[in-house]
């Protein structure tokens, strides 16, 4: 017990100083700028809304914006942060005191949670606002929305945010893992990108998969499947834009789905850390 605490208290230290140095960075100015695409974006637009009613389409914006705004944010914060503290050599100061590289990384990885977090809290809040101001309340019937209780909806849609959060976080320790063994902060996020739209169209090999006859591609296939995440499996807020209740299980499936990426990614990246030279 007494060789755990230290090295937790150690991890909230380094997540709390990365969270302030984000601030510093002023990454804020990504969550203003996805406050004001949504907002004005969402109600310019709304005239566009290609069938939809005007509720269903501003919650579809929300989350896109803050799905887009929120994946920038995770590979270049995560990017940043990480190689700030290289480029400066503050990690060696660091690291002299009873700080293990492993705590050390996941620190930068619990701060990097914590600034997506306040994104994610910030935007969800937002959107409900906003669909609350246009809608006129989510228990009418001509909103375009299910009729559910109010606290019911509200719940779906503050869920939805949580499970947002959790993809970042994937996104996020995908990227981490890339800059603990690398040397440039320009490639990783360049990577982050990449495996972004891997996993964002992973869904889409399952096709190609069914349709392959090599014993070896197939293989190769799997093994693809198994070692990067599907995002549209961390998909919880198409359904509720499509009216769709969150069932306790499919949020607990996508929960546990996230949280084991998460802690493979971060628990090899902190292996890669232990044994790149500063």
């Amino acid at each position: 017990m007494n060789r755990v605490s230290p090295s937790l208290r150690c991890v909230g230290l380094v997540a709390q100083s990365t969270a302030g140095e984000a601030l510093r960075h002023r990454l804020w100015l990504v969550v203003a700028a996805a406050a004001a695409a949504f907002g004005g974006g969402a109600l310019g637009l709304r005239a566009l809304n290609f069938g939809a009613s005007e509720p269903r389409f501003l919650l579809d914006a929300g989350f896109g914006a803050q799905w887009v705004f929120g994946a920038i944010l995770a590979i270049v914060a995560t990017a940043q942060l990480f190689f700030a503290e290289i480029e400066r050599r503050t990690v060696l100061m660091v690291l002299a005191r009873p700080v293990p590289r492993g705590g050390f990384l996941m620190g930068k990885l619990g701060g990097v949670l914590l600034l997506l977090g306040g994104f994610c809290g910030l935007m969800t809040g937002l959107v409900v606002a906003v669909l609350w101001w246009r809608g006129g309340g989510v228990e009418r019937a001509d909103s375009g929305l299910p009729v559910l209780g109010r606290w019911a909806f509200l719940a779906d849609v503050a869920w939805s945010g949580l499970i947002l959060w959790l993809r970042l976080g994937v996104l996020a320790a995908m990227t981490l893992l890339v800059a603990s063994y690398t040397r440039s902060s320009l490639f990783s996020m360049t990577a982050g990108f990449l495996l972004l739209i891997i996993c964002q169209l992973k869904h889409l090999a399952q096709g190609f998969l069914a349709m392959m006859e090599n014993p070896l591609a197939r293989g190769l296939a799997r093994l693809y499947q198994l070692l990067l995440p599907d995002f549209e499996l961390l998909n919880a807020s198409d359904r509720v834009v499509a009216g769709e209740g969150l069932s306790a299980g499919l949020l607990c499936t996508q929960v546990l789905y996230a949280l084991t990426y998460i802690g493979v990614f971060g628990l090899l990246a902190a292996y890669c850390f232990r044994h790149r030279e500063l």
